[in-house]
This record gives C-alpha cells, structure tokens and sequence, in this order.
C-alpha cells in the first residue's frame, strides 16, 4: 500500500506535469504567442475558464496516476503478461479516452473517438515493445552475471 501511494503522489505530479508541457507546446506550435490552457470545449461546458482549467489540471493529475499505479501490476508473478498487459492497456485507455473526451481533447464523433484509439493502440504497442526489449536485455545482463 505504502509503494501505491508513493506511485500515486508521483504519478500526479507527473501527469500535470506532462499536460502542462503539452499544453505549453501546443500553443507554441500555434504560432500566434496566446497561451491556450484548456480546450475550448471545455471552456464552454464549464463555469469559467478557470473552472475548466481546475478540471484538466486533477484529469491530467489522474492519468498520471493511474499510469504510474497500473505498473504494479507488471509485479504480480502469478499473472502471465498477456492478463497483465490486457488489464494495464484497459485500465489506462479507459482513464485516457475518459479525460480526453471530458477535456475536449478530441471531437466527439464516432470517427473522431475511433482515431484517439487507434493511435492510443499504436503508441501503447510501441511503448510496451521498447519496455519489453529494455527489460529482456536486463535479465540477459542479470544472467550473465550469475
């Protein structure tokens, strides 16, 4: 429990973290010198700017947190990779699709929600390759050693 809290504390501050910088990036990328904190989606279906601004900065905090909780999972010996990549995978897309549509960070349109999964699949396969290959070569590196 005490390793889930640390994970969770770090996770959030990560999560705002990485929003933030996107978000940074983003209106950078715009071109215009404006910074954009939320979408305007959310600006529209919240009290204020600020209000809207709240809601994002505790989504982004929660996928942080579910990211960094969810590793754990990886640590239960008893479960094959396949149950605990398949729960990893349901349990972070389904925070991310939550907080994206909540956010505006995306239409919501059939099309649209399509799209966000299949690049959410194709960047979680990348990212689940890489980590399997770093951790393949650990335990290579671990055996030589013995």
């Amino acid at each position: 429990m005490k390793e889930f809290i640390k994970r969770a504390i770090m996770g959030f501050v990560y999560g705002v973290f990485i929003g933030q910088t996107i978000l940074i990036l983003e209106s950078l990328a715009g071109g215009n010198g404006n910074f954009y904190p939320v979408s305007a989606y959310l600006v529209q279906h919240s009290n204020s700017q600020m209000a809207a601004v709240i809601i994002q900065y505790f989504l982004t905090g929660i996928i942080g947190i579910s990211f960094a909780t969810t590793t754990l999972i990886f640590e239960i010996d008893s479960w094959s990779i396949t149950a605990q990549t398949v729960l990893h995978f349901v349990i972070t897309s389904v925070v991310m699709f939550i907080a994206g549509f909540v956010c505006g960070w995306f239409p919501h349109t059939a099309k649209s929600i399509v799209i966000w999964f299949v690049i959410f699949i194709v960047i979680y396969v990348i990212m689940w390759v890489g980590f399997m290959l770093y951790f393949k070569k650990q335990t290579k590196k671990i055996n030589e050693a013995l």
